[in-house]
């Protein structure tokens, strides 16, 4: 049995305000090694309430100069070496480490955690199963409760405990299915959007694993301003959902990110205004946007895109072959493939104007159930010829 037992402590009342970490890695039922320490919560969710003080005795000034969570994250998952995740409350830990890796604005790696509470009170009867009753129970030794690295240890002993008690030998054996592992329901069709390859709606993108997010084309034209390129999305397109954009840019050969990372080259912000044209002024609103600003600041070469700078690039090399007609205007605002935004700025054209619908255009056809029937291809890249005008 093998397993790597996980506890956070948290700086205030938001879950993603982790200060600190204990680890205890279990091999063939063996606690073989242990790590803890201190972490600065991210930026926004930063300060420290008393009453969470109270709890584990962590101030503001014990972490000015501790780890930052991105790189503890990089180091949980390279302690844990691929291995399966137990805490006690395992929805606490787990919901900390979702939270601080969104407030980060990163990738969360694919992981699957299993809960200890849950395995104990399962098999103990005891008025209470708090860790330290449990230990009790069980003759363990006694332990600092709310120290991250004793309660980690304390966690896992609980499970070996219990796995000697009743004879398991295999995480599966003691857990038919990880945390969450749950049959997602089917969205409601009243509401739910339908990107490229299947029924994901906009609300559920952030559960999604990063290898299920659409991967770049590497047949695609290596001469388009997004080939090769890493793009975060935030804030809500007019003219796309979140993942149909995201099938866009990876038909072009970018890749999706749900976060912005050291990688990030384009950040695309999607606002009330399809017509909205973007600039570093505007970054802010979101978790993510205050993340590229921090990367900016710290030199990071980053191009922000509204979405009429997005729909205008996104036609890229090809826009030259394309017969255009007036929906945007005169041909100098007709999207072009030459201008690519410099980085590090906005990529805002000096005569930018909102695109509209050519008149008389009836927009897509709906059938007596109310989906809209689209013509082959991608629904993006329908959306592009009627937005822009193209047969």
């Amino acid at each position: 049995m093998s397993f790597t037992a996980i506890d956070f402590e948290t700086a205030n009342s938001q879950r993603g305000s982790v200060c600190a970490v204990g680890l205890a890695r279990v091999v063939n039922g063996e606690i073989v090694e242990r790590a803890s320490w201190l972490i600065k919560p991210p930026s926004g969710v930063d300060h420290f309430e008393p009453r969470n003080v109270g709890i584990h005795g962590i101030r503001a000034q014990d972490v000015v100069t501790a780890r930052d969570w991105e790189t503890s994250l990089a180091s949980i998952f390279r302690f844990a070496d691929g291995g399966h995740f137990v805490a006690y409350n395992a929805k606490f830990d787990a919901s900390v480490m979702r939270a601080a890796t969104d407030a980060t604005g990163i990738d969360l790696p694919q992981h699957e955690f299993y809960c200890a509470l849950e395995l104990a009170q399962g098999h103990l009867d005891l008025p209470r199963h708090r860790l330290n009753d449990v230990a009790d129970h069980l003759n363990l030794p006694p332990f600092e409760h709310h120290e991250a690295g004793a309660d980690a240890i304390a966690c896992a002993s609980v499970v070996l405990a219990i796995a000697r008690m009743a004879q398991l030998q295999s995480i599966a054996e003691m857990w038919t299915t990880p945390l969450g592992a749950k049959k997602t329901k089917r969205p409601d069709s009243s509401t739910a959007r339908t990107p490229v390859g299947g029924q994901i709606n906009y609300s559920t993108e952030r559960s999604l694993r990063l290898a299920d997010l659409p991967q770049p084309n590497s047949s695609a034209d290596p001469q388009h301003p997004f080939f090769g390129q890493t793009f975060c999305f935030t804030g809500e397109l007019q003219s796309f959902s979140r993942l149909e954009a995201m099938a866009a840019v990876a038909a072009c050969g970018a890749t999706n990110r749900q976060g912005v990372t050291k990688k990030t080259s384009y950040v695309v912000i999607g606002r009330s205004d399809a017509g909205h044209s973007a600039s570093v002024e505007d970054l802010g609103v979101s978790n993510k946007e205050r993340k590229a600003l921090d990367y900016l600041a710290g030199g990071q070469q980053m191009t922000v895109l509204g979405e009429r700078e997005f729909m205008q690039l996104l036609t890229g090399t090809r826009a030259k072959d394309l017969v255009v007609s007036s929906p945007l205007g005169d041909s100098s605002d007709r999207p072009s493939a030459e201008p690519k935004p410099t980085p590090a700025t906005t990529g805002r054209p000096a005569s930018a104007k909102p695109a509209s619908r050519p008149a008389g255009d009836p927009g897509l056809n709906v059938d007596q159930s109310g989906f809209e029937k689209l013509p082959e291809g991608p629904r993006w890249l329908v959306i592009l010829k009627r937005v822009f005008g193209l047969k």
